[in-house]
């Protein structure tokens, strides 16, 4: 791997553009706007929901959608099967994500989940082989630092650096960060605290050291705009039950570079048998219901807009930073951080889980002293229900 990777991606963004159309499947336009984006979600009718780093509810054309197709699946053929049991909507829902982040068709794989694409880099870039070192830091998810701490165990080398009052200094990822970095991995957003890492910066700083970099984006994608080539990523991955509005699948991006040389194919069969580009790293078969969900999800995103999602909560996590804090709940979330999630701490996480249940006030809480509570406010919500939510802790 070549150290002025990123002029070597900066050279290649035209072509990647221009490819880009007669990659990307297009749905054809069936326009919502953010300001009638309650009605579509009727979930928030029945209680004041502000979880969605935890799931996100269906919108009412992936529902309608996935009802559609159970139904075929209980009552045998009909429409369903020519419908929805095709290439052409897996290829079409393929496109729209990649879409949804810059890239190329081709560099796109369906995976279960977000963990098994990051073991898929993990092991296919067969780090542990090469005596090359691992660098992350403690506001990556949970299960992936579980998972770089048992490896560790078994013997790789691993970096964890510590954030400084829930935010990355840069200065510490490059002090962990020489020759010898195989792997730089994080999320983009954090589970913790929705902390959005300056990626572009780390991404340089990787390549400068002859790294590649993985981004978890499961707290990111559909609520935070996603460039992989502005960005300079080489590998990222996402489930899409979370922003994406739904479907128990995820996405892989494999930059086309790496296909099948840097990173090897280490599991095999379903749909990416004998396949060149990234459907080489797929490992199961086809979910079909997820398709039908996310055909229906991904198409609403980008009728929406991510800008314009993301204009649409800030000011309900603007509210959050200002109104917590004052009743006795300090954010942990920095000022001015452009995510979806806020998380506060909490004095008394029991007292305040009953105030928020008898209220019809969904978040989520972690025990502690102090506790934490993660607020995560989507393009349904709106200040009222951080009035609500602030009177119900009140």
């Amino acid at each position: 791997m070549k150290l002025d990777r990123r002029r070597l991606i900066g050279a290649a963004m035209a072509l990647g553009a221009a490819g880009l159309a007669s990659n990307v499947a297009s749905a054809a336009p069936r326009r919502r706007s953010v300001a009638s984006a309650r009605s579509d979600f009727p979930w928030a009718d029945r209680e004041t929901y502000l979880n969605c780093a935890l799931e996100h509810p269906l919108e009412k054309r992936s529902s309608s959608a996935m009802q559609e197709y159970i139904g075929y699946l209980t009552n045998g053929p009909d429409t369903g099967r020519t419908k929805y049991e095709n290439r052409e909507l897996q290829e079409n829902v393929r496109g729209m994500f990649a879409r949804l982040i810059g890239a190329k068709t081709t560099e796109i794989a369906f995976v279960p989940s977000t963990q098994i694409a990051e073991n898929l880099v993990v092991d296919g870039l067969r780090i542990h082989e090469s005596g090359g070192n691992v660098v992350t830091n403690d506001l990556h998810y949970g299960g992936s630092l579980f998972n770089y701490r048992s490896r560790k165990a078994r013997g790789l080398d691993v970096r964890i650096v510590k954030h400084k009052d829930y935010t990355i200094d840069l200065a510490d990822m490059e002090k962990a960060i020489d020759g010898k970095t195989k792997l730089v991995s994080l999320a983009l957003v954090s589970n913790v605290n929705g902390y959005l890492h300056d990626i572009e910066a780390i991404s340089d700083l990787a390549h400068r050291h002859g790294a590649y970099v993985f981004i978890d984006v499961i707290q990111a994608a559909g609520a935070v705009p996603i460039d992989v080539r502005e960005m300079a990523v080489d590998l990222m991955a996402s489930s899409a039950y979370k922003w994406l509005m739904g479907g128990r699948f995820g996405y892989q991006y494999v930059a086309e570079e790496l296909h099948g040389g840097a990173l090897r194919p280490v599991q095999f069969g379903g749909s990416g048998s004998g396949a060149k580009d990234a459907r080489q790293y797929q490992v199961s078969t086809p979910n079909h219901v997820g398709f039908v969900c996310q055909n229906e999800a991904l198409a609403y995103i980008l009728e929406l807009g991510i800008e314009n999602i993301r204009t649409h909560v800030r000011p309900v996590i603007e509210k959050l930073q200002r109104e917590l804090p004052a009743i006795g709940y300090p954010s942990i979330t920095p000022r001015g951080n452009r995510s979806p999630i806020a998380t506060f701490l909490v004095p008394d996480v029991e007292k305040a889980r009953q105030r928020l249940k008898k209220a019809g006030v969904i978040v989520t809480l972690r025990n502690g002293k102090p506790g934490q509570m993660r607020v995560s406010p989507s393009v349904f919500n709106n200040l009222a229900d951080i009035d609500r939510l602030v009177e119900a802790l009140t």
